[in-house]
């Protein structure tokens, strides 16, 4: 830790990172009474209270969020980590609904932290290592009479020796519970303040806004800074938006009345608004993610992106962007290596695969160990084989059956829609090996049962692989031997299998295992900023 200490030091982003001790951390779980809950750390470091919570007692935090404003702190965190945000004077916390937030602020601010988590928390318990004066500040003691929460001292600790970083202020631990009845919600202190309405509070209303236009959006995105030109444009309609209510706000009491508008309608209206715009902006950007999204299989394309789409409540900020952008450069790096074994697994068959030279124990009745290892990955009792390159798939049904075509909808060129993104996801690996298969080849057009389809890869067009589908549900594929003696290789190497080059020359039985060792694709931290056009 000494020397992220240092580098964030020389880079001017310390910003007062004291990271919390191991005696602090179990202090809180001993309170902690449920298991499996999301947790939010505000000014979170390196991501080292997740470590401590996960060593004391791994079952505990499942969910695992944080705001942190130096991106090479962001950097050191774990991938499980999501970030949803930087700045934490730059965010909102009331749209960002967790079990519990954690905060061990830079104690030179720690008021202004406690009472703003205090009034926006959206979570049950909030949990705070802060300066034993806090209990001696005004600016504290009003955000727990406004908020009408319920909280206590779980104990006093000191940093004085702390093996990290040390300090001369004595802390308090304190518990501050909003789950219960008589606390207020957060959003409604926040719209209370930000606007002053007279109209009666048991009527409903209609009042319904437009959507902002994604026409708008799509003419400015065409710029050469993407980020800036779409922060530009959220930040004018959310001030649009605000202006709107608060133009609202100077009607007089009884035209109020004659519109039948009150608080409460007009409360939930700007909470779903708002979250309308953080949802419309945050896909609009991640929909221009595609230098990565290209890169992945269906199924690592769909989870990436329900994380991310989960997760739109961040305030879309150009710091928060790039923060986001590391986090998917992370996790994208596992999917690439977690969907090439997923695609080897599936290519895997009876039929398909050969003994390594030094596997003395690849027998034809241990196959049966295989089905259990394939779909469970927990035995491991038939392992270090390779695939051939002609192989053969079993599917369930590839054309469709039915004379009417019922069903066709599901089966695009006449070949199954689950097909197709097999294949394509066959080729996406493919592409993460260094194979640039031609876009053209892919819109083969339609599919007929035992007819060839071929599909190239390079300028000069060379031939990547042949396909036929069948009625029966199989699929027969001669790819190109450089292909699959490459994710021979690759697999070999992440399942374990295969330690060096000149082992997988040994045991493939080949001699330049050297060019492609390691050869699967993975994006950089360095690859963050050419991702998106991001000007800080």
């Amino acid at each position: 830790m000494n020397i992220l200490l240092n580098e964030i030091k020389e880079n001017n982003q310390d910003f007062e990172w004291y990271p919390t001790t191991k005696e602090i951390i179990q202090r809180i779980c001993n309170d902690i009474k449920d298991r499996h809950i999301g947790l939010l750390d505000i000014g979170a470091g390196n991501g080292n209270v997740f470590k401590l919570f996960d060593e004391i007692s791994s079952d505990i935090i499942s969910e695992k969020y944080a705001i942190e404003k130096s991106n090479i702190l962001i950097n050191n965190m774990d991938k499980d980590i999501f970030i949803i945000g930087t700045d934490f004077n730059e965010q909102t916390l009331i749209d960002k609904k967790v079990d519990i937030i954690f905060c061990n602020p830079p104690y030179s601010e720690f008021e202004q932290w406690t009472e703003k988590i205090i009034l926006e928390a959206n979570c049950n318990f909030i949990y705070l290592v802060i300066p034993e004066r806090w209990k001696e500040n005004v600016l504290i003691k009003n955000a727990i009479k406004k908020r009408e929460v319920e909280y206590e001292i779980l104990g006093s600790f000191s940093f004085e020796d702390s093996e990290f970083r040390k300090a001369r202020s004595n802390v308090n631990i304190v518990k501050i519970n909003c789950d219960n009845r008589n606390s207020n919600d957060p959003f409604d202190i926040w719209f209370d303040s930000a606007f002053i309405f007279n109209a009666d509070k048991t009527e409903k209303n209609n009042y319904k806004e437009k959507e902002t236009s994604k026409d708008k959006i799509h003419s400015v995105i065409k710029s050469n800074n993407i980020v800036a030109s779409l922060v530009k444009l959220y930040t004018e309609d959310l001030e649009k938006l605000h202006n709107n209510y608060r133009a609202v706000e100077k009607l007089d009491y009884s035209i109020l009345q004659e519109l039948n508008i009150n608080i409460r309608s007009l409360k939930e209206g700007l909470k779903l608004k708002i979250e309308g715009l953080k949802n419309l902006y945050w896909e609009e950007l991640f929909n221009n993610l595609k230098t990565i999204t290209d890169r992945l299989t269906f199924n690592s394309r769909k989870n990436l992106l329900k994380r991310l789409t989960d997760n739109t409540s961040i305030d879309f900020t150009a710091k928060n962007i790039y923060a986001i952008v590391i986090w998917v450069v992370k996790n994208t790096n596992y999917y690439l290596d977690k969907q090439l074994l997923d695609v080897y697994f599936e290519m895997t068959s009876k039929e398909n695969i050969v003994g390594y030279k030094s596997n003395k124990r690849f027998l034809t009745d241990e196959w049966r160990y295989l089905k259990t290892w394939d779909f469970n990955r927990q035995k491991n009792e038939l392992t270090n084989y390779k695939l051939d390159y002609m192989l053969v798939f079993e599917r369930y049904n590839n054309f469709c059956t039915d004379k009417y075509g019922f069903g066709s909808y599901n089966y695009p060129n006449g070949l199954k829609k689950e097909t197709h993104e097999y294949i394509n996801d066959i080729l996406t690996i493919a592409k993460n090996l260094g194979f640039d298969i031609n876009e053209s080849t892919m819109e083969v057009g339609q599919w007929k049962s035992k007819t060839k389809k071929d599909f190239s890869f390079g300028s000069d067009n060379k031939l990547f692989a042949e396909i036929r589908a069948y009625k029966n549900g199989n699929i027969h594929c001669k790819f190109v031997p450089e292909f699959i003696k490459q994710l021979n290789i690759e697999a070999g190497r992440l399942n374990g299998w295969l330690k060096t080059p000149k082992e997988a020359n040994e045991e493939l039985e080949i001699n330049d295992a050297e060019k492609y060792f390691k050869r699967n694709l993975q994006f950089l931290p360095s690859d963050t900023k050419l991702l998106l056009d991001y000007t800080k």
